[in-house]
């Protein structure tokens, strides 16, 4: 409803003239607080579907056997292992007690007889021309790197025998940049210890299973799940 009141115009007859509604400035503060709520709630509700939405994704996932990449799952006898040989100081051992700690696995400082034992029999790089320049001069380089290991018991008896793993990689060799060669072929030497250090875990895993299954005249400690990595272990350069 429109609220007017009368006035005389200049010739005397009776005109309506309009006026505006006032609003108090409470009523004004409580609408707009009223309306920021609302968002604030809508958003809240929001964010909550959303993180219901991913833990529920994650736990169905990790149902279905799926795990993080570069995380592999060992049986309860592995559930505390000592690294014995290698360097000590080594980019492998390093990514080694970090793989196994990010697997549940305790790193043990020394040997105990309740732990396993993983023996790193070589753990080395070599290096070599992979191609030459018109001037004789290197091209490119090749770098070799082995992993040996075996896995025992804390009494010494053999879990698993023996293996040997090898990564192959070449990089360009730059005289005028040197201070980038050597920044590129520590990349590759962590990238290939890293690589190792998965097909080695994956590969305890898997025996493991193999050896605890009724196939072999044992019981299964646990069912496991395993994540089979389709990289090739020796890329071509």
């Amino acid at each position: 409803m429109c609220n007017c009141r009368f006035g005389f115009s200049r010739t005397g007859t009776a005109e309506a003239e309009p006026t505006i509604k006032r609003y108090p400035v409470r009523n004004i503060y409580l609408v707009v607080e009223k309306s920021v709520n609302n968002m604030f709630k809508r958003l809240s509700c929001s964010i909550f579907h959303t993180l219901l939405l991913v833990v529920s994704s994650v736990v169905f996932l990790q149902s279905c056997g799926f795990h993080l990449r570069g995380v592999v799952e060992l049986p309860p006898e592995l559930e505390s292992i000592y690294i014995e040989g290698g360097l000590p100081n080594s980019q492998m051992r390093e990514i080694l007690r970090q793989k196994l700690i990010a697997s549940n696995v305790e790193v043990l400082e020394q040997r105990q007889e309740s732990g396993a034992v993983l023996r790193i029999l070589k753990d080395e790089t070599t290096r070599r021309i992979a191609s030459i320049n018109a001037a004789g001069q290197p091209n490119e380089y090749e770098l070799k790197y082995l992993l040996s290991y075996q896995l025992d018991d804390g009494k010494g008896q053999a879990l698993l025998a023996a293996k040997s793993l090898s990564q192959l990689r070449t990089y360009r060799y730059d005289p005028n940049n040197i201070l980038s060669v050597e920044e590129e072929e520590f990349r590759i030497k962590k990238e290939m210890a890293r690589s190792a250090v998965n097909q080695m875990l994956r590969q305890i895993s898997a025996g493991m299973r193999h050896r605890n299954s009724p196939a072999n005249g044992k019981e299964p400690a646990q069912s496991m799940t395993h994540q089979h990595d389709s990289t090739p272990v020796n890329p071509a350069p």
